[in-house]
């Protein structure tokens, strides 16, 4: 039975990242090495999800704002009247550690990235949320979430809704 998980939160105290492990070593260095430096810096928003039976940390997520070149992208909507450079925010560090895999807490977490991203489309031009995918199998999981390819390189990106919305 999957353990029910705490909804994200923006951290707001330094996070100890020495026992968590997702995996993916490239992921977990950078959590330990600048995940915090990033949340106090501004450079990136770290979000915090626990298990909400004994409080550990199981999956986190970072966001910040980013542009990507309008030449690198095939999307018509993604590149009609947009500056050379696109506005968007990028979802990084997406992780979830190991004991908590295959429960459903990745989805989540973009769900959560996307709710977020959404409501900041709302105040600032935001054309899309962007991944990175570090393999095959993480492009998968993201094109099952509705994210898109670019034409250049790895990155995808999930598009947000035209604002404001005629009432």
């Amino acid at each position: 039975m999957p353990m029910p998980f705490t909804r994200p939160e923006r951290a707001r105290q330094t996070v100890d990242f020495g026992v968590f492990d997702c995996g993916a070593p490239q992921i977990d260095d950078w959590l330990r090495c600048h995940a915090n430096v990033s949340n106090r810096n501004g450079s990136a928003a770290l979000y915090l999800s626990h298990c909400a039976q004994n409080g550990e940390l199981a999956g986190v997520y970072t966001l910040s704002s980013t542009t990507v070149v309008r030449s690198e992208t095939h999307a018509p909507w993604m590149r009609r009247n947009a500056p050379i450079l696109i506005p968007t925010v990028l979802l990084g560090q997406l992780a979830v550690a190991r004991q908590f895999q295959h429960q459903g807490l990745a989805k989540a977490l973009v769900r959560d990235a996307v709710d977020r991203t959404l409501r900041l489309a709302l105040s600032v031009g935001v054309r899309a949320l962007v991944v990175d995918p570090l393999n095959d199998a993480l492009t998968s999981f993201y094109e099952s979430l509705g994210f898109e390819g670019f034409v250049a390189d790895s990155h995808m990106y999930f598009r947000m809704p035209k604002y404001p919305r005629p009432d």
